[in-house]
């Protein structure tokens, strides 16, 4: 029989949480969709990871990145907490990636969340279908398409109004 140890409440992360830092990118990631809002799009990691600062800055590439509640942030090549590679801190995912990539660059870091659970059922003896559990899915989101650009208009200035 297994018995399961229940986590502690103090152990669970509750609503969100801001970090800051910035990226080191060029213009040309940088477009506007038709409902005028700004889009970033680098082609690689290297073009859109986020370097942490301890605060919002001023910069025009300076972001925001938002862990919400039940996310975490891996860092690739780490698959499991056990091997080190899961962190609800920005800083320390960072570090944890600095040197774990391609030739010694900075490894990828994505935010894992939670997607819509998957019903497992069973057939009872009279043909009806019983809930028996539900497995939590997940899925990746980039640092690109979560980040916050704090200094960049939201719309294009030159689209007319």
């Amino acid at each position: 029989m297994t018995v399961k140890t229940p986590i502690p409440e103090s152990a669970h992360m509750t609503g969100m949480e801001t970090f800051y830092g910035h990226v080191n990118t060029l213009e040309m990631f940088f477009s506007y969709g038709p409902d005028r809002e700004l889009k970033f799009a680098p082609f690689n990691n290297a073009y859109g990871a986020v370097h942490p600062d301890a605060g919002p800055g001023t910069g025009i590439n300076d972001v925001e990145l938002v862990l919400n509640d039940g996310e975490y942030f891996q860092v690739s090549g780490f698959y499991r907490a056990s091997d080190g590679g899961n962190f609800l801190n920005y800083r320390d995912a960072y570090r944890k990636a600095i040197g774990g990539g391609e030739q010694g660059s900075l490894a990828d870091i994505v935010i894992v969340a939670p997607a819509d659970p998957r019903i497992v059922t069973a057939l009872a003896a009279d043909g009806t279908e019983v809930v028996t559990g539900h497995n939590t899915q997940w899925r990746t989101i980039s640092l690109p398409r979560r980040v916050r650009f704090l200094n960049r208009p939201a719309t294009d200035p030159n689209i007319s109004e």
